[in-house]
């Protein structure tokens, strides 16, 4: 099986609180980011609403950031401007000899 980037399930904590998670990372649509709250359920974010986002392979970090107007209509962000997570691999590959 060969691995894949899976970013599905990485939290997103508050870059300023890293340990407050405020939503999940499910998936990318043509429409934007959708993001599960938790205890809630998926909310979308049109790419109207990112500012950017990036994805670091070496260190395995995601990161979105939002625009602050949006941020400051939406409770479950919480006031986060930046969400960061990390990705776990769930694929061990190991070296033929």
């Amino acid at each position: 099986m060969r691995p894949r980037i899976d970013l599905d399930g990485v939290a997103l904590c508050d870059e300023r609180d890293p340990h407050m998670v405020v939503a999940i990372f499910r998936y990318r649509t043509t429409e934007g980011l959708v993001l599960l709250v938790p205890e809630s359920a998926d909310e979308l974010v049109p790419w109207s609403e990112v500012r950017a986002t990036t994805l670091d392979l070496k260190s395995g970090t995601l990161a979105v950031e939002l625009e602050p107007a949006y941020v400051g209509a939406r409770n479950w962000l919480r006031g986060a401007t930046r969400l960061t997570g990390r990705w776990t691999d769930r694929v061990l590959l190991r070296k033929v000899p």
